[in-house]
């Protein structure tokens, strides 16, 4: 028996429209990262000894003097090792990441990394971890390896979001990751991002020169 205009049978469905709910998904930030060279080993070294006593034990796994920080940074082997940085608006190296690589090495090289209180919980430590991977297996090595003291709590979050390989031995602790090999686009990550850090270092030069000038008529090392 038909029914009236709008009725609805008992057994039939109401199809109503389904609204799923937003999620929001975590970006990678954007973090300039660039290459390191001898000309900045001044601001290497003010960024080493920006750190508290704390933290130098973190990074380096002993209470690092003055003069130890200053050995360490002149002992740097620019050419062998790759330096890699994060500059604030002011051309401080915020990040510093250090990929040691032993003479006659060809399968492994050493991540250290150290950032300063102002420029953490940015995820800065786990981006400049990436660039380190890509730079390493494009130059054939096998396997990036970290050491670190177990209370190392930020060097160990880097390590589980990489999926590194995390061996615990009383109170240090050695996490690996093998490196696949390097094909063209890795090649091309590591050249775009080094334009990319190259450009911000540009621009922020460029602005400091202008805030000095405008500010002073002039620029000096502490402006």
């Amino acid at each position: 028996m038909p029914l009236p205009p709008g009725s609805v049978r008992p057994n039939d469905a109401v199809h109503t429209p389904v609204v799923l709910p937003s999620i929001k998904r975590a970006t990678a930030p954007i973090v300039p990262i660039r290459p390191i060279g001898p000309e900045h080993r001044a601001q290497l070294l003010r960024h080493f000894l920006a750190l508290n006593p704390d933290d130098r034990y973190l990074r380096f796994g002993y209470a690092a003097s003055d003069e130890r920080i200053r050995a360490y940074v002149d002992s740097i082997r620019f050419g062998q090792d790759e330096i890699f940085g994060v500059f604030n608006r002011k051309l401080d190296l915020l990040a510093v990441a250090h990929i040691a690589i032993e003479s006659g090495q060809t399968e492994r090289a050493e991540f250290g990394v150290s950032v300063l209180p102002r420029g953490r919980g940015l995820g800065i430590g786990t981006r400049l971890f990436e660039r380190a991977a890509v730079d390493a297996r494009n130059r054939g090595l096998r396997v990036l390896f970290m050491q670190c003291l177990s209370s190392n709590g930020a060097m160990l979050k880097i390590a589980r979001r990489a999926g590194m390989k995390v061996h615990n031995e009383g109170g240090e602790t050695e996490a690996h990751l093998e490196l696949p090999e390097d094909n063209y686009q890795s090649h091309l990550n590591a050249l775009v991002e080094n334009q990319t850090g190259q450009i911000d270092y540009l621009l922020k030069t460029a602005m400091r020169q202008w805030r000095c000038f405008w500010l002073f008529g002039r620029c000096t090392e502490s402006a």
